[in-house]
């Protein structure tokens, strides 16, 4: 249907270009470097020592990666050291919620071991956060016996 009215006519001929039919819009691939944050209770002494130990690595995570190390940082690190040591973990030590958390920015695919269909927390029969909070337990008190917190950088 066409308009008596020329400027009316224009108007019709922008709409049937707009209408064109949408390009299939692709999906877009993930990074392979997203970070999943996992958040853990802490007590007070528990939050001490992995503040305290984290400025006792910083000066030498600083020479290395000529940046300073933050908590959230020296917290991945230590919960990446353990989940390639798996061994050092005790999974039947008490667990509360302090409503006190910290915090670590895992990969994606390192959450999928902790957290994923088939994960150390489905396999054990806990929650993900308890499976954190154990992991960082067991990694602190690694450190605490005489492990060398520099490996935990390498």
């Amino acid at each position: 249907m066409t308009s008596l009215n020329p400027l009316f006519a224009e108007l019709n001929q922008y709409k049937t270009a707009k209408n064109k039919p949408k390009q299939q819009i692709k999906d877009r691939a993930e990074r392979r470097d997203k970070q999943h944050n996992v958040k853990f209770p802490v007590d007070h002494i528990f939050h001490m020592k992995l503040r305290t130990y984290c400025k006792q690595l910083e000066p030498l995570y600083k020479t290395k990666y000529n940046r300073p190390l933050a908590q959230t940082k020296f917290n991945t690190l230590l919960l990446r050291y353990v989940l390639n040591h798996l061994e050092l973990v005790d999974w039947e030590l008490d667990y509360s919620d302090t409503k006190r958390y910290m915090h670590t920015n895992l990969l994606k695919l390192e959450y999928k071991e902790i957290g994923g269909s088939y994960g150390i927390s489905i396999r054990k029969g806990i929650s993900d956060r308890r499976t954190v909070y154990l992991m960082m337990r067991a990694g602190l008190t690694w450190v605490e016996r005489g492990g060398n917190i520099e490996e935990i950088i390498i």
